[in-house]
Parts: structure tokens; C-alpha cells; sequence
């Protein structure tokens, strides 16, 4: 399961490794937290930006081969307020996770998005209660996933799992990002395009080899590792 606040975050931080488990023959769920409607800059069209942003999304289920994404419908830059102004959206997300039963989360990392922020502070939180015998009427427990925290725009300050991908995984990511249209900044594409190329271009030369892909990420495993004899 991968969660991400808007339309693009899991193409630019886990976008290969979902590629790679989409090609391996695992089922892979998206969880978009916003519609993506601000990315205009004139209120009389944000109704026409969601309808571009749901478009690329559904492009971007092929590209990587999603088995499943949900949109949560609340505005950007309003997730903060959504996490923690009721328990909707906690409930929301327990009721996810049960129904999925994810063997892995992959969330934001903390960084100086808002947005991110509170994606990366509400995953650990529902991901316990969804292990609890509580709130019943969400759906039957489900065991503490581990989660793996990836980062956006900046880096990861300390990365403990390095995912390796191959051409065809950062060709999916590029193509994903190209199928992005409605983004307005100028120089979104070309910022973007290399910034994933060489970010696994690094780690995959630092821990695989020369020429070799990899993604960094995170890992908080808050359920005790249990060594038997």
C-alpha cells in the first residue's frame, strides 16, 4: 500500500519500486489524499484541474499497473486539518488498511510540505490502530505492516533499505511523470525527469554497481521482530 498526499507523490518517490512489484506479480494500492484541484491558479477552474489530475492518475495506474487507487477528496493543504480536526480521516484510513491488509505501507518522510507532514505523522498512528482489537466495525484486525517512509523533493536524511529497480522500473517513473500535463510550474518536467534519474542512478552506483538503479527509503518496523530457536 502506498500512500501519497497528491497525484504525483508516489511517481517521483516509490515510483519504480511499485513498477517493480506490479511486474513481479504483486497487487499494489495507492491511497492519494487529495484531488489535486489547487494546482490552478484561478478558483473557476479547479473543478476542470481535478477532472485533468483524475485523468493522469488513471494514466499513471497503467503505466505502473496499480491494482487499485484510492482518492481521498480532501483539498490540498488541508490534510493537516482533515488528520487531526475529526476522526474521519484516521477512521478512514484503518478501514483501508484492513481491507487490504498490506504487507508493506510505503508514506511520506517528514519534509516542508504540510501536506506530506501530516501523511507522514497519521500512517504510524493508523497502522497501530488497525493492528488493535478495536473499532470493530472498520473491519477485522490487520498485523503491524512495516513502513517504509520515502522522500519527495528532498532527500532522506538517514535511508536503511535501498531498493533496486532496472531500466524498465525508472522508464515507467519517467513515463508516468510525463503524462503530468496539468502541472503549471514551467519547469516541472525537466526538474523532475532528472531528479529521479539521478537520484537512482546514485544509490544504485553506491550500493549495486556501476550502471545499476535503486530508490532509498526508510524503514520503522514497530512490531517486535521475533527470533525463534
Amino acid at each position: 500500500m502506498v500512500l501519497g498526499a497528491h497525484p504525483d507523490d508516489e511517481i517521483i518517490g516509490p515510483g519504480g519500486t511499485i513498477h517493480r512489484f506490479s511486474r513481479k506479480g504483486k497487487q499494489v494500492y495507492v491511497i492519494t489524499f487529495t484531488c489535486g484541484g489547487t494546482a490552478t491558479n484561478t478558483p473557476e477552474k479547479i473543478e476542470l484541474m481535478i477532472e485533468k489530475r483524475r485523468r493522469e492518475m488513471e494514466k499513471t495506474n497503467r503505466i505502473f499497473g496499480i491494482t487499485k487507487r484510492t482518492i481521498l477528496n480532501y483539498q490540498s493543504q488541508e490534510v493537516y486539518r482533515a488528520a487531526y480536526g475529526t476522526d474521519e480521516l484516521h477512521h478512514r484510513l484503518i478501514k483501508l488498511i484492513r481491507k487490504y491488509k498490506p504487507e508493506l505501507i510505503f508514506t511520506h518522510s517528514r519534509d516542508n510540505h504540510r501536506d506530506h507532514n501530516a501523511v507522514y505523522t497519521i500512517t504510524p498512528e493508523a497502522v497501530f490502530q488497525a493492528s488493535e482489537s478495536i473499532l470493530c466495525y472498520l473491519g477485522e484486525p490487520w498485523p503491524i505492516a512495516p513502513i517504509f517512509y520515502y522522500g519527495v523533493e528532498q532527500e532522506l536524511a538517514e535511508p536503511n533499505v535501498i531498493v533496486q529497480v532496472n531500466k524498465e522500473d525508472l522508464g515507467a517513473k519517467i513515463e508516468a511523470l510525463e503524462a503530468q500535463l496539468s502541472q503549471t510550474r514551467k519547469d516541472y518536467l525537466k526538474h523532475f525527469k532528472q531528479m529521479v534519474t539521478a537520484r537512482s542512478q546514485l544509490w544504485g552506483a553506491k550500493f549495486f554497481g556501476a550502471d545499476k538503479l535503486a530508490e532509498p527509503f526508510y524503514v520503522n518496523y514497530r512490531s517486535p521482530i521475533l527470533v525463534e530457536e
